[in-house]
């Protein structure tokens, strides 16, 4: 089963992935697929207020921490939080670097 977790983890990286450069707290750098995520979701009581989220989407071998920088063409951000895992990918908030 681990197989075909990982063939369709591999499967997914190629077809919504996108290179991305991690900026680690030591200064070094590593280019990995992950897949960015952006969406509008409700904040506070009232739904008609909205903010965006960015997420991304990483293998689990990546290791990231707090504070890393996503860089990805000409934006840039830093990581936050983990939001979940399933033991082939994990999710990170993000927010915009200097926010």
């Amino acid at each position: 089963m681990q197989g075909e977790l990982s063939d369709l983890k591999r499967q997914l990286l190629a077809t919504f992935g996108e290179a991305v450069t991690l900026k680690k707290s030591d200064d070094s750098r590593l280019e990995v697929t992950g897949i960015l995520t952006r969406e509008l979701v409700p904040t506070g009581p009232y739904e008609q207020v909205l903010q965006e989220v960015t997420t991304l989407a990483l293998p689990n071998d990546v290791k990231v921490s707090r504070g890393d920088e996503v860089i990805s063409a000409a934006q840039q951000w830093t990581i936050d939080r983990k939001l979940k895992g399933d033991g082939q990918m994990n999710w990170w908030s993000l927010h915009e670097a200097g926010a």
